[in-house]
């Protein structure tokens, strides 16, 4: 599994002016929709808050992984937002975070969710990738890091 397949260019945000968690949410829902990705972006996002209840999904170095496990999900794929500024999250270390990854799964996708969490947590664990989402200014430098 390539993490650049599933990273769909068109739910990649730059440097999206979003305050607070819910307007991630509620814009990478959008994007995912918009897409083909997911059926009903409502549905989708209160999967995504009601999995936020269960556990954190921030790491660590400003980083957060959300994931909704949905019917309302076509295919599995990946929405991604650099914010300018760093808002508040739950996360491991404690922090806010500017980079979001957010993880459509199709309901039958458990296996899919597994798999694609651990391509991205390790890329992510290596400090040099941490370091360039700080610096990248492209969709494709995203995808060349990834």
């Amino acid at each position: 599994m390539e993490l650049k397949d599933l990273l769909k260019e068109s739910c990649i945000l730059m440097d999206a002016p979003l305050k607070t968690k819910d307007e991630v949410f509620r814009a990478l829902s959008g994007e995912l929709e918009e897409a083909g990705i997911v059926a009903d972006r409502d549905q989708f996002r209160k999967a995504v808050e009601y999995r936020e209840t269960l556990s954190e999904t921030g790491l660590e170095d400003g980083i957060a992984i959300p994931h909704g496990i949905d019917a309302s999900v076509r295919q599995a794929a990946i929405a991604y937002v650099r914010l300018p500024e760093a808002i508040a999250w739950e996360s491991m270390d404690g922090g806010p975070v500017r980079h979001i990854f957010l993880l459509a799964i199709p309901e039958t996708g458990d296996k899919i969710h597994i798999r694609m969490l651990s391509e991205l947590a390790m890329q992510l664990v290596r400090k040099e990738t941490r370091q360039a989402l700080n610096d990248i200014r492209t969709k494709d430098e995203l995808y060349q890091i990834l």
